[in-house]
């Protein structure tokens, strides 16, 4: 799900009220999904089950929960919800973006589980308010400067839910670190299912509701190859398979491996590899004639 589904103007910051949502929100309880934004629920009023990956909370009055992109969660209740819920893109406050002075690498969103889940109580409650009333002025009014203002209190607010948490804000680059190492192993395992059908490194990035650029400086990171090299190894790999242990055809391997003109085939294997299909089923033959 994206952040514009559910407000057309599509802003990089929503906060809204439950209720006010719509259709785009409750339709959803009940149904395992993800979104590619940053969202904050707050659970004023209502008893619900969330499950967030493979971790499932038992949700009651004044409860919190945060939830990074690409995240599987799925709501379910059986009585009216009251609340509100933030949502914002990664380009809204940098988050990932160490580079950047004002970046928050947010512990709520990057922790070993993946999850936080935070019990308010009574008194914590009233600066919670405050600050979302705040917020949603500064969106209403769209004064000079609104967009800082709106930092500024999506900052404050982080601050206040890991006060309450008895964490930093700042998330450890451990923590960090797990949390790409995570996304990377969802991309290398939708490779090995998707490889003949996605040739994108965009492909791949939708399914992983991240930016293409984020997914090639994850990869890189830990691998030292971009995204894109990642999906073009394991295609010409298995081309170079099919070429040495079967009889098949160029242009049979071809359609195999989901490219519609085999000519465009030919032309990809040997740009990365230096030989054409034939070439490389020669030497192939040659080395097991000599073994």
């Amino acid at each position: 799900m994206s952040l514009p589904e559910y407000n057309h103007t599509n802003p990089s910051f929503i906060v809204s009220g439950l209720c006010e949502l719509g259709d785009s929100f409750f339709e959803q309880i009940g149904k395992a999904h993800r979104h590619d934004f940053y969202t904050i629920y707050w659970i004023k009023k209502g008893k619900l089950r969330h499950s967030i990956d493979s971790v499932s909370h038992e949700v009651k009055d004044n409860t919190l929960f945060f939830l990074a992109p690409g995240q599987v969660h799925n709501i379910q209740s059986s009585e009216k919800i009251e609340g509100y819920m933030i949502a914002f893109q990664d380009s809204f406050m940098c988050l990932r973006d160490q580079s950047q002075t004002s970046a928050i690498k947010s512990s709520l969103f990057f922790n070993s589980q993946f999850s936080s889940v935070i019990q308010l109580s009574e008194s914590d409650t009233e600066d919670f308010d405050s600050v979302i009333k705040l917020m949603m002025k500064e969106l209403s009014l769209q004064e000079p400067d609104f967009d800082t203002a709106l930092h500024g209190l999506l900052r404050y607010f982080l601050v206040l839910a890991s006060r309450v948490k008895g964490e930093s804000v700042i998330a450890t680059n451990e923590q960090h670190a797990a949390h790409n190492s995570s996304i990377f192993l969802k991309f290398k395992n939708l490779i090995e299912e998707k490889y003949t059908e996605l040739k994108n490194v965009s492909d791949y990035a939708n399914l992983l509701y991240i930016k293409p650029v984020l997914l090639n400086e994850i990869s890189k990171q830990l691998s030292g190859i971009t995204a894109g090299e990642h999906i073009r190894n394991r295609v010409i790999l298995e081309a170079q398979r099919y070429l040495h242990f079967t009889d098949l055809t160029a242009k049979e391997i071809a359609y195999k491996l989901g490219f519609e003109d085999p000519h465009y085939f030919s032309r990809f294997f040997k740009k990365y590899t230096n030989q054409s299909p034939s070439e490389f089923k020669e030497a192939a033959k040659a080395v097991n004639t000599q073994s």
